[in-house]
């Protein structure tokens, strides 16, 4: 069975300063501690092996535990990335960067994109628009969380305006 395992600072007996976690299920965070969580600046790289491909890499701010201020998430699967402002474990804005395919810039919710945004094309053409919540048929019933369970993100629709090309 595994076991967390701990390298570096410590104060009053709490992970504290600098150092190097590894979780049981083999997920890494090397950065910042206060108070025994993740504060400050830091990466913490997914346990990939179960997937076989490159790991998931989180690098930049963390508030009390939760992603926060500036950082970028690096997909292992597709090597596209996130990188923006996070605010209590979610990117809220920022730009998603499609590897070979073009760029995503504007406003998310429960990191997904959502709200006013942008496509800039590695061909050049570029089309703003907005993701808005996907309306429901005749008679379909809107997902509901269970009571206690995290909001779900929204089911969306990208809007987008006319591609002009010059």
């Amino acid at each position: 069975e595994e076991k967390a395992r701990y390298e570096g600072e410590y104060k009053d007996g709490q992970r504290h300063g600098v150092g190097k976690f590894v979780y049981p299920n083999k997920d890494v965070y090397e950065g910042e501690f206060s108070e025994n969580k993740m504060h400050g600046e830091g990466t913490y790289t997914y346990n990939s092996t179960a997937k076989g491909g490159s790991p998931d890499i989180y690098s930049g701010g963390f508030v009390d535990g939760k992603k926060s201020g500036e950082g970028r998430y690096e997909f292992g699967a597709d090597q596209s990335m996130f990188v923006g402002t996070w605010e209590n474990g979610e990117m809220t804005t920022g730009q998603w960067e499609l590897k070979g395919a073009g760029v995503y810039s504007g406003n998310f919710k429960l990191s997904r994109p959502f709200g006013e945004g942008k496509f800039d094309f590695t061909s050049g053409l570029s089309q703003a628009g907005s993701y808005n919540v996907k309306p429901l048929a005749e008679g379909e019933e809107p997902e509901a969380a269970e009571e206690g369970a995290p909001e779900l993100p929204p089911n969306v629709t990208w809007n987008g305006n006319n591609i002009v090309a010059f």
